[in-house]
């Protein structure tokens, strides 16, 4: 049996701590943006590997509604939007302490801004941020 504690998962933009997540089981999503290649199969049924030198990714962090964490990340997206040429794009680290999985990214930008949602429930932010670089260490973790 697997074990796993969202609380052992640290996640860092810039050096800060975000940790005020909403509710569900994708508060936290790290992807890269493009495929690791491209296998290329010819007429005659041989192939080729195409590799892609991409390694960008993109994280989506779910905030809950009235969060510190929120109006952090609302304070960078403004210097983003507001300044860009002082701006110094984001860094990030994410590590679970149980688990020892670990995801690191650098060169990140604001891309997708979160809506303005309200109403009889809810409404967590959607922070999406695109890395020029983004690396993902996988581990066995603890059974």
């Amino acid at each position: 049996m697997a074990v796993f504690d969202p609380k052992e998962v640290i996640v860092l933009l810039d050096g800060r701590e975000i940790s005020d997540w909403s509710d569900g089981s994708d508060v936290i999503s790290a992807t890269f943006q493009t495929d690791d290649g491209e296998y290329v199969i010819g007429a005659n049924g041989t192939g080729v590997f195409i590799s892609n030198t991409n390694k960008s990714g993109k994280l989506v962090l779910k905030i809950k509604q009235h969060s510190e964490d929120n109006a952090y990340l609302s304070k960078l997206r403004n210097q983003q939007k507001n300044s860009i040429k002082t701006f110094t794009p984001m860094t990030l680290s994410i590590r679970d302490l149980l688990n020892g999985d670990v995801v690191t990214a650098t060169k990140g930008y604001f891309t997708t801004p979160p809506a303005f949602t309200r109403g009889q429930g809810h409404n967590a932010e959607e922070w999406t941020i695109v890395f020029e670089q983004m690396n993902t260490e996988f581990e066995k973790g603890v059974a």
